[in-house]
């Protein structure tokens, strides 16, 4: 575990090298600087905390998506088998992609921050409730970029991947599938209705924590006992897509991409 952590820590260095060398952070960079003149840029209005986190909510999610989905990119190269040659296991080579996308994405949000605290203060946040509100926003960033990492085509073949994006969308589909359409199944085969809800309930149970987590930061009430258990059910969450990848890539056939 020791020596795998390790292993993970030098395959983070290396790949934030190739990243600084391809000149990808200017991308990540725009980004930030386009979301703070968008949402973030003094408009003589005081701005408050659940504003500030509302944005920075759907930023780091979305940077996650694409920083990783960069990163990714640079692991799925034929050097990937130079590595793994040199005694590296391929849990340590994920967990290194990882690890600089996460580290990418938190540098970037720390940059708008400190562009939104020095232009234009939060009335309503002082340092640690900043810090506090971060903690489910960063375990989001986390979960959406090992999932990213779980769906690519580098652990999950084309079938798992559209399977696990169903599974995804079915969990999602109690916003889509309402109204006239539940009224109209109903009518057909009630039953068929109920094993739906059933299903959607099992399977949005996952995603409960992350939704929770973004209410927490605009919210930024620690008090309940609820908020840190939700934080304990994003780590678990976290870690239980980490292990997943790692065990998904560790079962096939390794194959990377020649372009």
């Amino acid at each position: 575990m020791i020596r795998t952590g390790k292993q993970a820590i030098l395959l983070t260095g290396f790949t934030l090298l190739e990243y600084l060398r391809s000149g990808r952070f200017f991308l990540e960079l725009t980004i930030v600087i386009a979301s703070y003149v968008v949402f973030l840029r003094p408009t003589g209005t005081p701005m408050n905390a659940g504003y500030l986190f509302t944005v920075a909510g759907i930023f780091g999610p979305v940077l996650a998506i694409l920083s990783t989905g960069f990163m990714i990119g640079l692991g799925d190269r034929p050097q990937g088998y130079i590595i793994l040659s040199h005694n590296v296991s391929r849990g340590a080579y994920l967990i290194g992609l990882f690890y600089a996308a996460c580290l990418v994405v938190l540098v970037m949000y720390g940059i708008l921050c400190l562009l939104v605290a020095l232009t234009n203060r939060v009335v309503d946040l002082d340092l640690i409730g900043w810090f506090l509100a971060s903690l489910p926003l960063i375990l989001n960033i986390g979960l959406f970029s090992a999932l990213t990492i779980l769906l690519s085509p580098l652990v999950l073949g084309t079938g798992w991947r559209l399977f696990v994006l169903a599974l995804i969308a079915l969990a999602l589909s109690s916003n889509v599938i309402g109204g006239p359409i539940i009224n109209q199944l109903e009518e057909i085969n009630p039953f068929l209705v109920t094993i739906l809800r059933a299903v959607q309930t099992v399977l949005s149970g996952p995603l409960v924590p992350i939704f929770y987590g973004y209410q927490i930061s605009i919210s930024g009430s620690f008090s309940e006992v609820s908020v840190w258990a939700n934080l304990v059910a994003q780590s678990s969450l976290l870690l239980a897509f980490l292990g997943l990848a790692r065990y998904a890539f560790n079962q096939r056939d390794l194959i990377f991409s020649v372009s």
